[in-house]
């Protein structure tokens, strides 16, 4: 019977030790799990800007031109005199003829009824289209072309695909942001450790280890309005970085 009542009590024994040991891991994890929550809610989200003022490496202007007749013969020489207009207004502006991409020319007819004397008379209208592309480095040459667009009009030149076609504006290009990008996150990066170190003192903390980082959002912005860059010669290049740093107290 003692013998029993023996290894009862080391079973009880054991079985407590087992339920104290227990107990004392999950109030270890418990405590653990605490510190990582209060961790996690001393971290410091920041954003830091760097922004570069370029001017666009490469311009490019389509300029689609037509000639109309009554006669298709006619309707295609006025095409080829405007086609020649254009190439002469370009390489007065500064631009080579290599800078020149000469599109094919097209040929449709229009129909079109009038009513004459009371009777209903078909007349055929052609319309001879083409166009001429400007691709040039000298970015200003085109600027200038831009402005001086009254000049094609002057000389006789339809511009447009059809009668109510608007114009297209010069594209500009910037090709070198591979050559600035990394400087640019440096300096965003640094930025952004600089609020996060004025954040920590106004808090009473310091900053500790980056907890992540995204680094490198490219922006192209106009530089004078809220306009399409893509129109812009000179334009505005801004990389912004996120990055989330620890607090120590």
């Amino acid at each position: 019977m003692s013998d029993i009542i023996k290894q009862s009590g080391f079973g009880l024994a054991t079985a407590g030790l087992f339920v104290a040991l227990g107990l004392g891991t999950s109030a270890a994890l418990l405590g653990q799990s605490l510190i990582e929550m209060r961790r996690a809610e001393r971290i410091v989200s920041v954003k830091g800007l760097s922004e570069r003022e370029v001017e666009a490496s490469i311009a490019s202007w389509r300029l689609p031109f037509r000639g109309t007749a009554s006669e298709r013969q006619s309707a295609v020489a006025e095409a080829i005199k405007s086609r020649d207009t254009i190439i002469a207004f370009a390489e007065e502006g500064g631009l080579n003829r290599s800078e020149l991409v000469v599109e094919p020319f097209t040929l449709r007819v229009e129909r079109n009824f009038l009513t004459i004397d009371g009777e209903q008379r078909e007349q055929l209208r052609y319309v001879a289209s083409g166009a001429i592309r400007l691709r040039s480095e000298n970015t200003a040459a085109i600027a200038n072309l831009t402005a001086n667009t009254p000049t094609l009009l002057d000389r006789g030149v339809l511009l447009g695909d059809t009668d109510y076609g608007e114009t297209p504006r010069a594209e500009y290009i910037f090709t070198g942001i591979n050559d600035i990008k990394p400087e640019m996150i440096a300096e965003a990066t640094k930025s952004a450790r600089e609020a996060a170190q004025r954040f920590a003192e106004d808090s009473g903390s310091s900053i500790g280890r980056i907890a992540s980082a995204n680094q490198g959002v490219v922006q192209f912005l106009a530089r004078d309005g809220n306009y399409d860059e893509r129109f812009e010669r000179f334009k505005v290049i801004r990389v912004v970085s996120t990055v989330r740093y620890e607090l120590v107290e």
